[in-house]
């Protein structure tokens, strides 16, 4: 089957203006064209079009998924440099994940606080507002009622 770049884009969720940019550097390699000499993408080519937002959206660089593509035109000589990239791509990505668990972690422990505060269960000491700078001890503004717990 054969698809235009706005169904490529519909299917992955890469812009068009993506699609053709990437194209024209070279990371999709096997692209055609039609007799009106509009890209047209195989099923082979969406393979391609995935594993570079694959690369892409685990923060590789373009130089880099650049060099990978290359890397496969080239053949199986270059499957250990390739092994090597995405090993340590996949550690990056492994390490992001782990950063992302940890502001998971941070926002699940703030909302089950403020969700004490909305059921009055506790008081909104951790909002900044509260705090001197004398002594980063919190501390309720008298001065405006809204601001005062339930």
């Amino acid at each position: 089957m054969m698809y235009t770049i706005k169904k490529v884009a519909e299917m992955t969720g890469i812009s068009g203006h993506t699609l053709r940019f990437y194209d024209k550097e070279g990371l999709f390699p096997y692209v055609a064209r039609d007799q009106n000499n509009v890209r047209v993408f195989s099923d082979e080519d969406l393979e391609w079009v995935r594993t570079v937002k694959c690369l892409r959206d685990t923060g590789m660089p373009l130089a880099e998924a650049k060099e990978y593509v290359q890397l496969c035109l080239q053949g199986d000589a270059t499957i250990p440099r390739r092994y090597e990239m995405l090993r340590k791509q996949l550690q990056k990505a492994e390490q992001h994940l782990v950063e992302i668990q940890d502001r998971m972690n941070t926002l699940k422990m703030k909302t089950e606080y403020y969700k004490g505060v909305l059921e009055g269960k506790r008081q909104d000491l951790w909002n900044p507002v509260h705090f001197t700078r004398a002594d980063r001890k919190p501390q309720r503004k008298e001065k405006d009622p809204s601001s005062m717990p339930a």
